[in-house]
């Protein structure tokens, strides 16, 4: 075998190995997909104004019903957005409504726990009515819904 022959061999080996490494690089290195539970992206909402505030409450919201034999437990938090001034007048708004704010979360509670009192479900369903009950409640002509979420961050079935 001549030089010129070994050298081209040795050129073909040099790529050869060397792509086979940078193809395994690629494919190593690439992103994994999301999990299939995963859940779709939405389209970008629009930019909300005001800011966002977790304000965790205080009391438990403990929910039984004569047809089922459990007894929940919840501990909730909820999300509020607003301007400043704004939120400055919903906290005073929530001191003096505190109980009719209470009554009417443990009314949408035990119609929900009513169903089912299976933790995964109370997980699913009670955001949405519990978030609504309280925005009935304290919503005004210019902040009609400043409750954008309520977070479950305990929840005790007995």
């Amino acid at each position: 075998m001549s030089k010129r022959s070994a050298l081209v061999w040795s050129s073909v080996g040099f790529l050869l190995l060397g792509g086979g490494f940078g193809v395994g690089a690629v494919l190593a290195l690439r992103p994994a997909p999301p999990p299939p539970f995963a859940p779709v992206p939405e389209e970008a909402a629009p930019e909300e104004t005001g800011m966002l505030v977790y304000v965790p409450l205080e009391d438990q919201l403990a929910v039984a019903v004569a047809e089922q034999p459990e007894r929940v437990m919840l501990t909730l938090g909820v999300s509020v957005r607003g301007s400043l001034e704004e939120l400055v007048k919903l906290q005073e708004a929530v001191k003096t409504m505190k109980p009719a704010i209470k009554a009417a979360m443990l009314e949408v509670a035990q119609r929900e726990v009513a169903k089912t009192a299976e933790p995964a479900a109370l997980m699913a369903a009670l955001p949405a009515p519990l978030r609504d009950a309280a925005n009935r409640v304290i919503g005004t002509e210019e902040l009609p819904a400043p409750v954008e979420e309520v977070l479950i961050t305990g929840l005790v079935t007995q």
